[in-house]
């Protein structure tokens, strides 16, 4: 098997271990396995794996809020990255969002994550503000960044620039364990 595949609560048991290990191997304040448990069983989050070669080696988890998409989480592999991986796992992201009428997609990246940046970026996503001191292990500001989503129901997701650098701030955490 190879390609992406949905994480639901009736495969997660399969999948949660290698998500950890995933978890662990990219972040210095890695989730939970409650946390991920959480997400899976949330309705308003959705969560898919890339599979190849019969193991995992990369997950996105997003969330619905209101007409918005918000990306929790996305990691690959260590031994995978740089092979496109997770730009197919945000594009299905995207395309959920799209079919589902978001008006936007948010996330937020530390500043020295410059790959997953880059990888924004190339996508559409532009910087519309920041969050200070927002990692508590560091301390380090995070780049709020948005794709807005012009759903023209054509030909697929038309994408707009940010009006405003105005980002309303919830006070949403990191997930720490």
């Amino acid at each position: 098997m190879k390609g992406i595949l949905s994480i639901t609560p009736q495969n997660a048991g399969d999948h949660l271990a290698r998500i950890l290990e995933i978890e662990a191997l990219s972040f210095r304040t890695p989730w939970s396995a409650m946390a991920f448990c959480e997400e899976v069983r949330n309705p308003a989050s959705r969560i898919w794996g890339y599979a190849e070669e019969g193991s995992l080696w990369g997950y996105i988890c997003c969330t619905r809020s209101g007409m918005d998409l918000r990306i929790q989480n996305l990691a690959v592999h260590p031994h995978r990255r740089r092979r496109g991986l997770g730009a197919s796992l945000l594009e299905q992201a995207l395309r959920t969002g799209w079919i589902d009428g978001m008006a936007g997609v948010w996330l937020e990246v530390r500043i020295s994550n410059r790959p997953a940046r880059h990888l924004y970026g190339k996508l559409g996503f532009r910087e519309v503000g920041r969050r200070p001191r927002y990692y508590r292990d560091t301390g380090e500001d995070a780049i709020v960044m948005r794709l807005a989503v012009r759903n023209t129901r054509k030909g697929g997701p038309g994408l707009d620039q940010p009006q405003s650098t105005l980002v309303p701030m919830s006070t949403h955490c990191p997930r720490e364990v």
